[in-house]
């Protein structure tokens, strides 16, 4: 006697298929969406980064309290970029997240005179056009003596001369005499391990940055 049985699959009614073609749709949708916000998580973290201004320094260019784009993935600083890095200084006590612009980066000789806020990098004039406030004969000196071996401040001529080392970075703000940065001694040279990435955006008022 055979007691093998045949299960014959009951026929499905148009409401059950219509049931099931719909949760296989909102699947579809769930899962895409899971991974799109997977791409999104993926973006933010390894390619860009948002960020926002914080302070006067870099007027006119940016101005406090705008949202800015980030690109960091392989991205390594140029001359004339608009960077935002991680500074921290025990010896200042100095913990914060700056945004500046690159003006020499490492092996290249710079030249600033604060009387006419003229900028040489490699002996060639550097075009500040988007600098204010250019004449920095109102600056306090005391913190610009930065006498030493690879860099030299004359009080007299009111010129500093230095030479950014290996993987690091000269930085300024576009609001010259308002702006902390590199021609300070509590900043200094720039780590480029410590650069967080390029501004490629402002969101508001939306300006693209080359």
């Amino acid at each position: 006697m055979d007691n093998e049985q045949n299960i014959i699959p009951a026929e499905e009614t148009p409401e059950t298929e219509k049931t099931r073609k719909s949760s296989s749709f909102w699947f579809d949708i769930l899962e895409m969406f899971a991974w799109s916000l997977f791409a999104v998580f993926l973006l933010f973290t390894f390619a860009v980064r948002l960020c926002r201004v914080d302070g006067s320094s870099m007027e006119n260019t940016l101005y406090e309290g705008e949202n800015l784009l980030l690109y960091s993935v392989g991205y390594t600083p140029e001359q004339d970029d608009i960077i935002v890095f991680h500074l921290t200084n025990p010896d200042a006590d100095l913990e914060k997240t700056l945004v500046k612009r690159v003006i020499a980066t490492g092996g290249q000789s710079l030249r600033i005179d604060f009387k006419t806020g003229e900028i040489l990098v490699d002996g060639v004039k550097y075009e500040d056009s988007h600098a204010v406030l250019k004449n920095s004969e109102d600056v306090i000196v005391d913190q610009y003596n930065l006498n030493g071996a690879e860099h030299h401040y004359d009080p007299i001529t009111r010129v500093m001369s230095l030479t950014v080392p290996k993987d690091h970075l000269f930085v300024m703000g576009d609001n010259r005499n308002w702006s902390k940065d590199s021609r300070d001694l509590d900043i200094m040279f720039v780590d480029e391990r410590s650069v967080l990435g390029k501004v490629i955006l402002r969101l508001s008022p939306f300006t693209l940055f080359p």
